[in-house]
């Protein structure tokens, strides 16, 4: 069946700017002008100068960072990053002033994990605490920043990672996804891509499970 335009413009809300402009791109090629003229606004209002060509210095990635109604671009996915973590520490500073493993832990200690400790943490109160297998890492500088509150954030990972630390961070400070914040790489690796649409399908899941049982409460009373 298929979809009208009121449909389709319904869901550009919940596109990145780069499956926006792959859907703009497909929507030119079948000749729907009406459609892809609902794509280009949708562009046009959620990342201006889209289409104005970039300069990428390395591996930087554009990114925009948004938090709670503020948004800022930023040249590099990592400065994105680190406002981000910023303005959530600023929400949650218990995270680091109330160290536990339900919170801290579960932010800021890596995956892997041995009897003495993880082998990478994400956050720690000194860089040679970030690299503990990898102790060389904290002689470079770029590989952290030293947050306003006085701990240190591991840069030395990819976006998918940052991605995923952002997300459990807004887990245990009561934010959401898409609503409080989104941390968004122009050109992203197919890995952060799968990890985004991921977090989408799981809050859309969520969304309807709830409206589910609201509907049942209201034709049981």
């Amino acid at each position: 069946m298929p979809v009208s335009l009121e449909q389709f413009c319904a869901r550009l809300a919940t596109y990145s700017r780069a499956e926006l402009e792959q859907l703009l791109r497909n929507c030119l090629q079948q000749g729907k002008t009406d459609y892809a003229r609902e794509v280009k606004d949708s562009l046009d209002a959620r990342f201006p100068a889209w289409d104005k060509p970039r300069t990428r210095r390395g591996c930087s990635r554009t990114t925009i960072a948004r938090f709670r109604g503020k948004a800022q671009e930023f040249d590099s996915a990592r400065g994105a990053y680190i406002w981000l973590v910023e303005r959530f520490a600023e929400v949650n500073p218990e995270i680091f002033t109330d160290v536990r493993w339900e919170t801290t832990g579960y932010v800021g200690v890596g995956k892997r994990r041995g009897p003495d400790g993880a082998a990478r943490n994400y956050f720690a109160r000194t860089p040679a605490k970030l690299f503990r297998k990898s102790p060389a890492l904290a002689d470079t500088q770029s590989n952290y920043h030293r947050l306003s509150n006085g701990w240190y954030v591991n840069l030395n990972l990819n976006t998918r990672e940052n991605f995923e630390i952002l997300c459990r961070f807004s887990a245990v400070s009561g934010l959401a996804h898409d609503i409080d914040w989104d941390w968004e790489v122009f050109d992203p690796t197919e890995q952060l891509h799968v990890s985004r649409r991921r977090v989408q399908l799981a809050a859309e899941l969520d969304k309807e499970i709830n409206e589910f049982f609201a509907q049942s409460s209201k034709s049981d009373s």
